[in-house]
This record gives C-alpha cells, sequence and structure tokens, in this order.
C-alpha cells in the first residue's frame, strides 16, 4: 500500500507545478493533463488536511471555552 503523501508532499507538487508553467515559453501541450491531473490531486490533499486542522482547532478552542 502507497503512504499518502503528506501536505508539504502535496504544498511542493503544488509549487514546482505552477512554477514550471510560469516559466515556460512553449507550453508543453502533451504533458498539460498530466500536470493538471497531478496538481488537483495535490490540492485536494492539502485542502483536506486544511480542513482537517480547521476542525480540530475548533473542536479544541469549543472544548476549553466549556470549561
Amino acid at each position: 500500500m502507497a503512504k499518502k503523501p503528506t501536505f508539504k508532499d502535496a504544498y511542493q507538487t503544488l509549487k514546482n507545478n505552477a512554477e514550471q508553467l510560469e516559466k515556460t515559453d512553449d507550453l508543453d501541450i502533451d504533458n498539460l493533463v498530466t500536470t493538471v491531473e497531478e496538481s488537483i490531486k495535490a490540492y485536494k490533499i492539502c485542502q483536506e488536511r486544511i480542513l482537517a486542522v480547521e476542525k480540530a482547532l475548533a473542536e479544541a478552542f469549543d472544548d476549553e471555552l466549556e470549561k
């Protein structure tokens, strides 16, 4: 079973793909779909982790307010 990428891994993928697209003068259309699909997967991982942290923080603050 493959290890799920971490937030840091996914963020780095997004950053690398964005930098690659920004610096290229000739868009490699043959690899564009692959880059976009990879970026979407990375974005979803980042979004999932951010939502999980937000939820955990909200629960932690709610627990503190109830004390």
